[in-house]
C-alpha cells in the first residue's frame, strides 16, 4: 500500500514539473513574439556570459540594478567595476534616483569608453525614447492627464459619499425600528421586577445614545458633501507639499550625518561639525511653507515677474548670448519664466528644499550662498544679475559688496535688477514688511537708487510695482488727504534697474 502511494505521489510531481515547464516555454514564446526580452532572473533561463556578451541598449535597461552596474562597465569599459565604483553607481540609481539612460550616456562619453570606441547597438533609439519621454510637452501631458483623471474620478468619490450616507440612514432606520420594538416589549412586560425594569431602561439609554451617534454621523457626512471641493483639494495639496518638504529636509540631514565618518577626526568632533553645518537649515521647510502662504502662488509670482522679460531679452541680445545670474531663486518662478523664453539662467539659494523643488522642475538651481558664488565669478561673464526680495535680508556691507561684484561680473551694457518691499507704502512699512521675521530693515527707494548709482551703474531707474488692489471710491482735493491716500494705496514693492557702462 505504501509503495502504491509513493508511486502515485511521484507521478503527480512529474506531471506538475512538466506542466510548469510548458507554462515557462509558453510565456517565453509569447514574450519573444511581442518583442519583450525575458528577464534574466526567469527560472530555467541561462544567464549570459557577462565578459563576452555583446549588450544592446534595450538589454542594459531591462537588467536588475546590480547586473546593470556590472554589464555597463563591461559593455563600455571592457572591465569589471571596482567595489567603490559598484557601490557609487548602485547608490546613484537606488538612492539618488538617477535615470539609467543618463548613466549610459555618461559611460558612452567617458574618456575610457571613447578610447575603446565601443558601439552600443540600439543606443540612439533608446536615447530618443528617453528624451521624448522626459521632454517638457510629454511631462506637461502626463500632468494634464493626471489632473483630468482626478477630475473624472471626483463624481465617483461623491457617489461613494452618498452611498455611505444612505447606508448610515438605513442603519439609523433599523436602530429606530429596534427601539420601537424594545419599547413595545417593555410596555408588555411592565409588571416585571424592578431589576428587570432598570436593566431595560439602561438598554434603552444605550440605544438612544447609539441612535444619536448615528444621526450625528449622518449629519456630518451630509455636511461634508456640501464642502467646497476645490478649496479642500487645494488644502490637501498644500499639506502634501509641506510633508514632502519635511521629508526632503530629513533626507538632507540624514545624508549629512551618515557622511561624517572622516578618519582624521574623532567621531564626536565630526558630529559636532556636521550639526553646526545643519543649524542654518533647521527652518528651511518652515520658511518655504511660510512663503507659500504669504507671498503668493507660483502663478501669482510669475505674473508679477513677466514685466522684466522684455528688458532681459533685449539685454541678452545686446551683450551677446550671456546667462542670467539669479540670487535667492527660491521656488524658481523667475528661472522657469526665463527657461520658457529660451534664456539661459542659473539660480542660487541657501534653502536646500527650495533648490530641490527647482531641480524637480528641471531648472538649473544650486544650494549655495549666491553672494559668495557671485564673488567668485569671473569678470564680464553674465548678461544680467537679478535679486528679487533679497537685499532687505542682508547687512549694509553685503549690499555694497553685491553691487561691486555685480558691476565686475556683468558684461558691458549688462543689467542689474533688484526688487524689494517699498517702505513708501505705510501699510508695508508698518505691518507687512515685518510678516517675514528674517527681514532686517526697509530700504527706501531713494537710498537704493543712490547706492546703485554711486557704485558705478548708469541709466538707473526706479520701477514702482504692485499697488494695493483695493482703491478708494474718490480722489481727495485736499493735498494732505491726497498725499495720505497715495501713501496708503501706492506701490507695495519697487525695483531698481541699473546698467553697466559700455
Amino acid at each position: 500500500m505504501e509503495i502504491r502511494d509513493t508511486t502515485q505521489q511521484t507521478a503527480k510531481t512529474l506531471e506538475l514539473d512538466e506542466l510548469m515547464e510548458r507554462i515557462r516555454a509558453e510565456v517565453s514564446e509569447r514574450k519573444r513574439q511581442s518583442g519583450i526580452a525575458a528577464p534574466r532572473s526567469e527560472p530555467g533561463a541561462t544567464p549570459p556570459d557577462f565578459a563576452s556578451h555583446r549588450w544592446t541598449a534595450r538589454e542594459l535597461l531591462t537588467l536588475p540594478t546590480a547586473e546593470f552596474v556590472r554589464a555597463s562597465h563591461l559593455a563600455f569599459l571592457g572591465r569589471e567595476p571596482t567595489p567603490d565604483e559598484f557601490v557609487e553607481l548602485r547608490d546613484r540609481i537606488l538612492v539618488s534616483y538617477v535615470g539609467r539612460m543618463r548613466i549610459i550616456r555618461e559611460f558612452r562619453t567617458s574618456k575610457e569608453a571613447c578610447a575603446r570606441r565601443q558601439h552600443l547597438p540600439g543606443f540612439w533609439r533608446e536615447s530618443a525614447k528617453d528624451r521624448l519621454y522626459w521632454s517638457p510637452p510629454a511631462k506637461f501631458g502626463r500632468r494634464v492627464a493626471g489632473l483630468i483623471g482626478g477630475i473624472y474620478g471626483m463624481p465617483g468619490r461623491i457617489r461613494e459619499y452618498i452611498a455611505r450616507m444612505e447606508l448610515l440612514e438605513r442603519r439609523a432606520a433599523e436602530a429606530s425600528a429596534t427601539i420601537r420594538a424594545v419599547q413595545s416589549a417593555q410596555a408588555a412586560d411592565r409588571q416585571n421586577t424592578g431589576k428587570q425594569f432598570a436593566g431595560t431602561k439602561l438598554a434603552l439609554r444605550q440605544l438612544d445614545n447609539s441612535v444619536a451617534a448615528i444621526e450625528r454621523n449622518v449629519a456630518n457626512h451630509a455636511q461634508n458633501l456640501s464642502i467646497d471641493l476645490p478649496a479642500r483639494l487645494s488644502e490637501i495639496r498644500t499639506m502634501l507639499t509641506d510633508h514632502w518638504r519635511t521629508i526632503v529636509d530629513q533626507k538632507f540631514r540624514t545624508e549629512s550625518l551618515l557622511s561624517s565618518g572622516h578618519p582624521e577626526f574623532s567621531a564626536n568632533q565630526v558630529m559636532q561639525e556636521k550639526l553646526k553645518q545643519e543649524e542654518p537649515h533647521q527652518l528651511d521647510a518652515l520658511y518655504l511653507s511660510f512663503e507659500d502662504r504669504y507671498r503668493g502662488t507660483r502663478e501669482d509670482i510669475k505674473d508679477r515677474q513677466r514685466i522684466y522679460l522684455a528688458r532681459i531679452a533685449a539685454c541678452v541680445a545686446l551683450t551677446g548670448d550671456g546667462s542670467v545670474f539669479d540670487i535667492g531663486c527660491g521656488r524658481g518662478e523667475w528661472l522657469e519664466l526665463l527657461a520658457e523664453r529660451g534664456i539661459a539662467a542659473r539660480g542660487y539659494d541657501a534653502n536646500r528644499i527650495a533648490v530641490e523643488e527647482c531641480r524637480q522642475r528641471g531648472l538649473d538651481a544650486h544650494a549655495s550662498d549666491g553672494l559668495l558664488v557671485l564673488a567668485a565669478e569671473p569678470d564680464s561673464s553674465c548678461s544680467a544679475i537679478t535679486a528679487f526680495h533679497v537685499i532687505e535680508h542682508i547687512p549694509f556691507e553685503q549690499l555694497v559688496a553685491l553691487l561691486d561684484h555685480s558691476l565686475r561680473v556683468l558684461r558691458p551694457n549688462g543689467l542689474l535688477i533688484l526688487e524689494t518691499p517699498n517702505p513708501g507704502n505705510l501699510i508695508v512699512a508698518a505691518e507687512k514688511f515685518y510678516f517675514d521675521p528674517t527681514h532686517r530693515n526697509p530700504l527706501p527707494c531713494e537710498l537704493t537708487e543712490y547706492l546703485v548709482k554711486s557704485r558705478g551703474f548708469e541709466q538707473v531707474a526706479i520701477l514702482p510695482l504692485h499697488p494695493v488692489s483695493w482703491q478708494p471710491q474718490k480722489t481727495y482735493e485736499d493735498s494732505m488727504l491726497a498725499y495720505l491716500q497715495e501713501k496708503l494705496f501706492g506701490p507695495q514693492d519697487y525695483a531698481v534697474i541699473g546698467r553697466k557702462p559700455a
